[in-house]
Order: structure tokens, then C-alpha cells, then sequence
């Protein structure tokens, strides 16, 4: 019974304290009494893949999300599909909030502005009080609620919208023509891909700002080159490292995927990985 770790960020010591056999493998290669995979979402599982493998029991992800695993194809074969549920709420939901203060207040235009050799304080404008700021929140997961519980403090003025949760606005659209700020924090699902389109990104008021520490296939990457109207601030892209044209955009902000990372949380994703494959192998003392 084979369990393979196949992402290089997996610190080995610590699956092997969990998991003495773990050896390193990859998910390209792995076919006939391979058990269990370690992986994340730089290490992506595909139906085919999961094919290759007839003793598979159980894929388990360091990362809150699946989109990089073909779930669909290990239900089908009855093998466990397990995730990192939660381990960043908080840092996801702080990182996302320091996102929109920045932005709010031009932080990073000033910065620019001033790197350039500038001393302007006029560079960004009159930047606006943060109490009042109409913050849309797109998802109603445990990062969305927690964000709108820390953007509420600040006395911002919290609407959502998630289809599958009742209770929040009724129209997404409606919504973005609403918002200061737009904070995504919906899974990728064949649903939400491109859900922020050219049209919707036209929704947006000049000057709104768009945030995501989501994912980033979650926005119509050409429409968003071209919509210099609003500001963007970017956690999570279409690939790492984002491609040169994302790069040097006046109305992009990017951060190097990091809104999940603390001190507390630098471990906890591999570490709660290899527990769920030593709980669905029976393997728990």
C-alpha cells in the first residue's frame, strides 16, 4: 500500500510523522497499488490519472480548495476526496480586508508614486474614509462571513451575495453596480469560472475596486486587462507567476499568493493532509 506525496511543498518529516511509509512520488506516474496521494493545487489530479490508479482510496489536498482534482471522477470510483477545510480562515479573510484598505486609501499609488521620485499627495486623489464604504462580498463561506465581520468594525457597509446561501441579495449583478468594493471568496466550480466578465467588470463603478484571494479563474483575465476603469488586487491568478502582461498594469495590484500564510498556518495545511489519509486508511491509533 503506496502513499505518494506529490507536491515539493509537503515537508517530508512532518507527513512521516503521520505517515512513516510516505514516499515522494508523482501523480504523472503513478499507477498499481498506489493507495493514497498527497497533493495541492500545484499538483493536479485528472480523471485520467485517477484511472491509472485501481487502489486508490484517497486523495487528500493541502489547500482548501479541489478544483485542481477531477472530484467528479474519484465519486465515481468511491474514492475520498479530502481537504485543509478552514485552517485560514483568519488570514485569508485579514489579507482580503488589508486589500481593500490599501486600495481604498491609494496606498499603492502612493507608493509608486513616490518610488518614482515623486512627492505628490495629490497622486491618488482625495482618498475616501474607509466607515461607509459599501463592501459586496461574493460567497458566503467562512472567509466571506469573517471578512464581513472585520470590514463591519471599520463601519463599512457589508452586502453579499452567494446563490446556494439564504439571505443575501438576490442579484449579483445588482450587486457589483452597488459596491465601493468587491471581494470574491466563491469556489471554481464550471458555474463560477469567468464569472466576473467583461459585462459584470462594466458594472462596476470608476474608481471600484476589485479584490480576490479566491481564485483567479474566477475573472475574465482579457476583459480585466482592459477594464482600466476600476482597480484590481490580485492573491490568486491564473498561474505562478502571473504572465508578463499582468505585470506593470497601473490598475493591478498582485500579491505572490500569500493570503493563506502565517506563522500559524505554514504547516497546519500538510499536517491536517496527512492526517485525513491516515483516517480514511485506518491507519489512526
Amino acid at each position: 500500500m503506496r502513499i505518494l506525496v506529490c507536491d515539493a511543498a509537503y515537508p517530508l518529516d512532518l507527513v512521516r510523522a503521520t505517515l512513516p511509509s510516505a514516499e515522494v512520488g508523482d501523480v504523472a506516474t503513478a499507477g498499481e497499488g498506489v493507495a493514497a496521494l498527497l497533493v495541492g493545487p500545484d499538483a493536479p489530479v485528472a480523471g485520467a490519472d485517477i484511472d491509472r490508479m485501481p487502489d486508490l482510496r484517497v486523495i487528500s489536498t493541502a489547500s482548501t480548495g479541489t478544483d485542481h482534482i477531477d472530484v467528479a471522477a474519484a465519486e465515481r470510483r468511491g474514492i475520498a476526496v479530502r481537504n485543509a477545510v478552514g485552517y485560514c480562515t483568519e488570514e485569508v479573510a485579514d489579507h482580503a480586508l488589508a486589500l481593500v484598505v490599501s486600495m481604498r486609501r491609494g496606498i499603492p499609488v502612493y507608493d509608486r508614486s513616490v518610488q518614482a521620485g515623486a512627492w505628490d499627495w495629490l497622486a491618488f486623489g482625495l482618498p475616501p474614509r474607509l466607515a461607509g464604504t459599501r463592501l459586496g462580498i461574493v460567497g458566503w463561506g467562512r472567509i466571506g462571513r469573517r471578512l464581513a465581520e472585520k470590514a463591519q468594525g471599520l463601519e463599512m457597509d457589508v452586502r453579499w451575495f452567494d446563490p446556494l446561501v439564504d439571505g443575501g441579495e438576490p442579484e449579483l449583478d445588482a450587486l457589483l453596480r452597488w459596491a465601493d468594493v468587491v471581494s470574491l471568496h466563491a469556489p471554481l466550480t464550471p458555474d463560477t469560472e469567468g464569472l466576473i466578465d467583461e459585462a459584470r467588470l462594466a458594472m462596476l463603478k470608476p474608481g471600484a475596486i476589485l479584490v480576490n484571494t479566491a481564485r483567479g479563474q474566477l475573472i475574465d483575465r482579457e476583459a480585466l486587462k482592459r477594464a482600466t476603469h476600476i482597480r484590481a488586487a490580485l492573491d490568486t491568478v491564473w498561474e505562478k507567476p502571473p504572465a508578463h502582461d499582468l505585470r506593470g498594469l497601473d490598475h493591478v495590484v498582485l500579491t505572490p499568493y500569500v493570503a493563506w500564510l502565517s506563522p500559524e498556518t505554514e504547516l497546519v495545511p500538510y499536517r491536517l493532509a496527512a492526517e485525513a489519509v491516515a483516517d480514511e486508511l485506518s491507519l489512526v491509533s
